[in-house]
């Protein structure tokens, strides 16, 4: 017979070891402090570490030791590590590079708005407008190295995914212009322009700010010196492309309540009346994973955003306009929510 006095004093410390907010922290520490970078040339003691990236040996040992649970880092010898697939990740020069994404992590604005969540719950609005008295996107205008690292991860996390979610739809080769709206800095157009050469042209349709950065990536260079690539800039609430064969939207729609995406898809049917609108999106259900369910509550930590349900996309886009014709799942965790204008 069990011990209950046992059980519960288990489950305790079960969840006494939930409440560490360490490990996030501590993949964003391991980037600021290029961990992975000074490690790609082999193995370094922690001290041999600390001298190469100026930090506290001892600090900087417990860092490691927090990641190496999590399969980050790999400690081979005693005080000696190196690096494991995932640590590779945080390089700077990877392809697949999740270094802004974890600078952003850690980012202390981010961590206030955290710190409000609590009562963002009572209050309904956003902890970071708790916390910084102004929206997500107004701070972000007026913080440009913030902005910066903002964007870097959204470009990180686009670029890591875009392919393999242009790859799940076929269909897009089936449109002659394709515009993507708050496509920031042109990572997922680019997936797809390069995937289906049969796309006449792309439109990337971001804030004129955010647009220009496109103009500076030399893997687009070519793609706009022959005019497949049109730089859009301006807020897409305000104006959408018209003409175009087909909206695209990836990591937009979450972003904003039902009222605002009802404001933009009725923009997209003004201006182009029977373009098709497909959604790179999460989708809620009842598989829906730990990360999605984490990223739903940054969401409403940060702008008051959500992760949709299949029934509440339909819904929203019924309000636009528009009729929900499928979805299409992904290899990752995106779907790709597909739309045509409502007869």
């Amino acid at each position: 017979m069990s011990d209950p006095f046992n059980a519960e004093a288990d489950d305790a410390f079960a969840i006494s070891q939930l409440m560490f907010p360490t490990v996030g922290l501590c993949i964003s520490v391991a980037a600021q402090h290029g961990l992975a970078d000074v490690l790609d040339d082999g193995r370094l003691t922690a001290t041999e570490l600390a001298e190469r990236t100026r930090t506290d040996p001892g600090g900087l040992a417990k860092v490691l030791r927090v990641l190496i649970e999590e399969g980050i880092f790999r400690e081979v010898e005693p005080g000696i590590f190196e690096n494991t697939p995932l640590s590779r990740l945080l390089r700077r020069d990877h392809p697949r590079s999740q270094y802004a994404m974890a600078c952003l992590v850690g980012s202390p604005w981010l961590w206030a708005s955290w710190g409000k969540l609590s009562e963002a719950l009572t209050d309904g609005r956003p902890g970071f407008e708790l916390a910084h008295g102004t929206t997500l996107w107004e701070y972000l205008a007026r913080h440009p190295e913030d902005a910066t690292i903002f964007n870097g991860a959204m470009t990180d996390f686009s670029e890591a995914l875009g392919d393999q979610v242009a790859a799940a739809y076929p269909e897009f080769a089936s449109n002659g212009v394709i515009a993507d709206l708050g496509g920031g800095t042109g990572s997922y157009l680019n997936a797809i322009l390069r995937a289906y050469p049969a796309v006449a042209r792309g439109v990337l349709v971001d804030l004129e700010s955010v647009v220009e950065q496109a103009r500076s990536r030399p893997d687009l260079a070519q793609l706009l010196e022959s005019g497949r690539l049109e730089l859009y800039g301006g807020d897409f609430f305000e104006a959408v492309p018209a003409d175009v064969d087909m909206y695209v939207v990836k990591q937009v729609m979450h972003s904003w309540n039902d009222d605002n995406v009802v404001r933009l898809l009725e923009s997209c049917r003004k201006a182009s009346p029977r373009a098709r609108l497909v959604a790179a999106e999460f989708v809620r259900d009842d598989k829906t994973s730990a990360f999605v369910k984490n990223f739903d509550l940054v969401m409403t930590v940060t702008m008051n955003g959500n992760v949709r349900s299949q029934a509440e996309y339909a819904d929203v886009f019924r309000r636009g306009g528009y009729e929900l014709t499928r979805v299409v799942p992904t290899s990752t965790a995106f779907s790709l929510v597909e739309a045509r204008p409502s007869r």
